[in-house]
């Protein structure tokens, strides 16, 4: 693998828009002239099952688009417990981002498993990762009247940290270039207010 890709491990439940995370992060790597190359594992995604999808994004990218335990710089959790799954893959000192809205899994709901409280998730996360963020992001896209964009919240986010090697303008493009005409507006304002 090229050492100067950023590999970025994005993942949660169906539903939750990880697709469009790794279709607008595609679209900036594009407007910059950067190569992206990405993988996508559907679990009952439809159902609420858990999906993974990876990016890698660089300069002459060889190799697999797929990210190996122990390499990925960013993790990008839309579900809390996700992002405690993915820790084997993020890279010592990566950073992790996390919604901290949960979505209990079958197992947890038949009482057949335990849902560990959101401190222990975050006590874990920061055992292995340089930066933790927890975002509210799926009640502050409720409260912006957003509800189905915590994941461009969470995008914004990212970009004002300068995490991702795009400007707000250039991720604005992106956001425009893959999001339905339907969503538009929505996308925008959620980036806006990450």
């Amino acid at each position: 693998m090229n050492d100067n890709a950023l590999n970025i491990y994005v993942c949660g439940v169906g539903g939750f828009g990880i697709g469009s995370v790794t279709n607008i992060l595609s679209k900036a790597a594009s407007l910059k002239g950067l190569d992206a190359i990405g993988s996508e594992t559907h679990g009952l995604a439809q159902r609420g099952g858990v999906v993974v999808s990876t990016l890698r994004i660089g300069r002459d990218l060889t190799g697999s688009p797929l990210i190996i335990k122990g390499t990925a710089d960013i993790v990008f959790s839309l579900e809390p417990l996700e992002a405690l799954r993915a820790i084997p893959f993020m890279k010592k000192q990566g950073t992790v981002i996390y919604n901290t809205q949960r979505f209990q899994p079958l197992s947890v709901r038949l009482g057949m498993a335990h849902y560990p409280p959101l401190n222990e998730i975050e006590d874990e996360l920061r055992k292995v990762s340089g930066q933790v963020i927890p975002v509210a992001a799926s009640a502050r896209a409720k409260e912006l009247g957003l509800s189905e964009s915590a994941n461009v919240i969470m995008l914004g986010i990212l970009t004002r940290k300068n995490l991702l090697p795009f400007d707000l303008e250039t991720m604005k493009e992106a956001v425009k270039q893959a999001t339905p005409p339907k969503y538009l507006d929505i996308n925008l304002k959620a980036l806006e207010a990450g």
